[in-house]
């Protein structure tokens, strides 16, 4: 049987070739849920509550995008990836500016070393629905230890109302939907016994790519701790 190191080695390798591939054909992020602003339903979040100054975690930063605007905002950032080729492009893209409070660093959610309580929010915008299916319980775990108390995820995920974007992985025998389309009682499912669900509501991967974005699920949670 494979193991969760082997599947973890596994995917960060599959992440690694697939962004390499993209930049060496592209020269820039083509993922259909890149988005060169900063996410509607987080800008909404944060401009409803009123919060500045906030520690910050963008989990699959990926080119980085979210968390430089969030960092233009004043916010401090941590973005962390699994593929080296994915940051080095993220770090220049932030090394363009000056003054901005954001640092990246290779980092696996599964087996975070980052500190405890270290962020008042984390992002998360397509990292968990990639996942899910083989590192659900160290992705919880990881993030209730990094939240501080009470602390929050934004979490957006593929819809199961979505009908692109659907492709399988051989994970462990069996075909594994990548990135998983989720219903809202599944994200109720699976969240609920490790967060406040303080809403749920249907959205959107809002694109700079695709013209008709993908149908998303939107869920802010709280950590319980």
């Amino acid at each position: 049987m494979i193991t969760k190191r082997e599947l973890q080695d596994w995917n960060k390798q599959k992440w690694e070739q697939k962004n390499h591939a993209m930049y060496e054909t592209h020269g820039q992020n083509k993922w259909p849920w890149f988005f060169d602003r900063l996410d509607p339903d987080f800008e909404e979040y944060l401009r409803t509550n009123g919060l500045n100054g906030l520690d910050i975690l963008d989990l699959g930063t990926c080119s980085g995008s979210q968390g430089i605007e969030l960092a233009r905002r004043g916010h401090r950032v941590v973005g962390t990836e699994i593929s080296d080729t994915a940051l080095e492009h993220a770090k220049l893209a932030a090394a363009r500016e000056s003054g901005l409070a954001i640092s990246f660093l290779i980092d696996d959610i599964a087996e975070s070393r980052l500190n405890d309580n270290q962020f008042d929010l984390a992002i998360d915008r397509g990292c968990y629905c990639s996942i899910c299916s083989f590192n659900h319980e160290e992705y919880v775990a990881s993030l209730r230890r990094l939240l501080r108390p009470g602390g929050v995820l934004l979490l957006k995920t593929m819809s199961s109302e979505e009908r692109r974007f659907i492709a399988y992985d051989k994970v462990g025998g069996r075909d594994v939907q990548m990135p998983f389309h989720f219903t809202a009682e599944q994200l109720q499912t699976l969240m609920s016994p490790h967060f406040v669900i303080e809403q749920m509501q249907d959205s959107y991967f809002y694109s700079s790519v695709v013209d008709e974005p993908a149908r998303a699920r939107f869920v802010i949670l709280r950590n319980s701790k």
